[in-house]
């Protein structure tokens, strides 16, 4: 993306309510909406950058990746829109409802700025922030997407879980973290005062993603283990509200587990108002600021400063089989590849996001993942550690895939 274009985060899309008929259908209703939704901002489909697919299992529990594939087609590729957007696909065990097969996002780097975003301002919808510019619609909880004006600075967390609640418990009980309204509530206030240690505020959220867990407690009783209602319950103690009407675009999704009694993960995009004083143009990277503890594998977050060049890569794969290590060192050399090719290097990276296929027993090698990690992050070599998110995923597009991962990158000049 050239340095200084405004940007356009998509909300979860997918077929609608209603949704019915087979994956491509569902997919192509999908973005067929995102794509009238980028036009009202003035956008079109050849300004999406980067698309990201959540795909569920059908009536007969298989994810249809093929009827996928089919409906994008029909929109990237072909002679009369030739641009083909960088993209990453998962599986993932349920989206909103059953019978919901498909939610996609876009990220759009339209390459025009003069009167980009009037339609925004026309639509006056609540928002404190200057440089942001919402779509949707007052009634609905989040809006359907949120443009940027050029010169933005930016704000990544990495993915945030709830504190614990009370450590005299062991981590399955209960009541370690809380029900899903008690660790999304705990969640939330952690990224404020993520937020607030660098100087913004919850009005200033851009973009919102949250992975829920099963919460058989509470599902038993509900018919669905996961507890859209809870997640939803405490974010509007937060957004969308008289004290906050502000609603960023978001994107909830699900996830088979994470570790014992963590039902929930939350991260964040934010944008500043204005720029802050915050980098030093002799660091080792000028546009990044980088926060957290100094021992953590991870930043807790990372400053962008504006104007930047943005790289976002397609998901990135193992070229070889072998166990979790041996493809996530093959899929991070493959990241590693794209960012070549355009000019970067992994100092450079902003986020990092990893898909991860648990086995049989429904957890995966955290210590493989780790040990394939540092060989290029938080090492002598290379001390450089991105803001992070790891996520467990009902599949990858090909079986014998256990792990892909995709990253935001800036251009240090």
């Amino acid at each position: 993306m050239q340095s200084g274009a405004p940007i356009y985060f998509s909300s979860g899309g997918t077929a609608g309510q209603d949704a019915q008929g087979d994956m491509k259908t569902q997919a192509t209703a999908a973005m067929q909406k995102l794509t009238d939704n980028l036009v009202q901002a003035g956008l079109s489909i050849e300004d999406v950058a980067f698309s990201r697919a959540y795909l569920a299992p059908g009536a007969d529990g298989s994810i249809d990746y093929a009827g996928w594939n089919a409906a994008w087609d029909e929109f990237f590729g072909k002679r009369k829109q030739p641009t083909k957007p960088a993209r990453t696909t998962v599986g993932v065990p349920l989206l909103s409802k059953p019978g919901v097969l498909i939610e996609v996002e876009f990220v759009c780097f339209p390459p025009r700025a003069a009167k980009l975003f009037a339609s925004s301002d026309a639509l006056k919808l609540p928002v404190g922030n200057p440089t942001l510019k919402p779509y949707g619609t007052r009634e609905n909880r989040i809006y359907t997407g949120m443009g940027i004006v050029p010169g933005t600075t930016m704000y990544w967390t990495a993915g945030t879980v709830a504190p614990v609640a009370n450590e005299k418990l062991p981590p399955t009980d209960r009541e370690y973290r809380g029900d899903m309204k008690t660790q999304a509530r705990n969640t939330l206030l952690k990224l404020k005062e993520n937020l607030a240690a660098v100087g913004l505020e919850f009005d200033d959220v851009v973009f919102m993603r949250a992975f829920l867990a099963p919460d058989v407690a509470s599902g038993a009783a509900k018919g669905n283990a996961f507890d859209y209602d809870g997640w939803n319950a405490a974010y509007e103690e937060f957004f969308n509200n008289k004290s906050n009407p502000h609603k960023p675009a978001r994107t909830t999704v699900t996830t088979p587990g994470f570790g014992p009694g963590v039902l929930l993960e939350v991260e964040v995009i934010a944008a500043f108002p204005t720029r802050p004083a915050l980098f030093d143009a002799k660091s080792i990277h000028p546009k990044l600021k980088t926060y957290g503890e100094p021992d953590a594998m991870i930043a807790s977050g990372i400053a962008v400063d504006a104007p930047a060049s943005f790289f976002f890569s397609s998901g990135a794969v193992s070229t070889v089989k072998g166990d979790l290590k041996t493809q996530a060192v093959s899929a991070l050399e493959a990241l590693q590849a794209q960012l070549i090719r355009a000019g970067m290097k992994f100092s450079d990276v902003v986020f990092l996001r990893a898909y991860v296929v648990p086995g049989a027993d429904g957890t995966f090698d955290r210590n493989a993942w780790t040990a394939a990690y540092t060989q290029f992050f938080n090492n002598k070599e290379q001390p450089h550690k991105p803001a992070r998110t790891t996520i467990q995923v009902k599949s990858l597009p090909n079986p014998d895939w256990t792990i892909e991962v995709d990253a935001i990158a800036v251009a240090a000049k």
